[in-house]
C-alpha cells in the first residue's frame, strides 16, 4: 500500500507530537529522582596555572582579536574585541560579556553530571571546549536550555552551535533521551545542509 505526501506528513507530525510528549513525560518523572541541582558543585572559575587570571579572563585574552587592555594587577581582561557566534556582533566592554557554557551546567547535571566527582565537575564547568565568550543577555535567555529547545539568534552559527553541543555531550557521555535526540536531529537536519 502506497501512501500519499499528505498521509506521509501526517505520519511524520503524529511522530514528533508523540516524542514531544514523551520527552516531557520522561524528562519530568526523573527529575523527581535527581538530587537538586547545586551550581556550587561545579565550582567557580578556576585559575589553574595561578597567574592570578581565572578560566573567564583567560578564555577572554584568548579569543580577542584585538590587544587586550588588563587591570591593574593584569588579572582581569577590561577590553579587547570579540566577536560573539550567538549574535554575530562584535563587543570591546568584557563587562558587557558572559562565558557561557555550550552544554549548560544545569543540562549537564540532568543528564548524568550528578554522578560525577567534584573534580570532573569542576574540569567540566572550565573546558574551554564548552565555553563561548557571548553577549549576556543572550546567554541567559539561553539558561540551562539545550538545541531542542533553544537555537542562538544566529542562523549561520545554528549548525555549528547544534554539532559543537553533541560533540561535548559525547565528550562527557551526558545522556538524552530519544526525544530530545529526535528534536535535535531535525534542527540538524534544518540547519546543517
Amino acid at each position: 500500500m502506497k501512501l500519499s505526501k499528505q498521509w506521509k506528513q501526517k505520519i511524520l507530525t503524529s511522530f514528533s507530537i508523540f516524542f514531544v510528549i514523551t520527552f516531557v513525560f520522561v524528562y519530568s518523572a526523573t527529575a523527581d529522582e535527581l538530587p537538586k541541582y547545586d551550581r556550587d558543585s561545579f565550582g567557580g572559575w578556576s585559575d589553574t596555572d595561578r597567574d592570578c587570571q581565572n578560566t573567564r579572563h583567560e578564555l577572554l585574552q584568548k579569543l580577542s582579536t584585538a590587544v587586550i587592555r588588563l587591570s591593574q594587577d593584569t588579572c582581569r581582561v577590561l577590553r579587547g574585541s570579540w566577536l560573539d557566534p550567538y549574535t554575530d556582533q562584535i563587543f570591546f566592554e568584557s563587562r558587557e560579556l558572559d562565558i557561557d557554557h555550550l552544554v549548560p551546567l544545569k543540562y549537564s547535571w540532568d543528564r548524568g553530571a550528578y554522578k560525577w566527582s567534584r573534580s570532573k565537575l569542576v574540569s567540566f564547568s572550565n573546558d574551554p571546549v564548552n565555553l563561548f565568550a557571548v553577549k549576556k543577555s543572550v546567554n541567559r535567555q539561553k539558561s540551562a536550555d539545550g538545541p531542542a529547545e533553544w537555537l542562538p539568534p544566529n542562523v549561520n552559527f545554528r549548525c555549528e552551535y547544534i554539532l559543537r553541543f553533541q560533540r561535548v555531550v559525547r565528550k562527557y557521555k551526558l545522556t538524552q533521551s530519544a526525544a530530545e535526540l529526535q528534536l535535535i536531529g531535525h534542527a540538524r537536519q534544518q540547519y546543517c545542509r
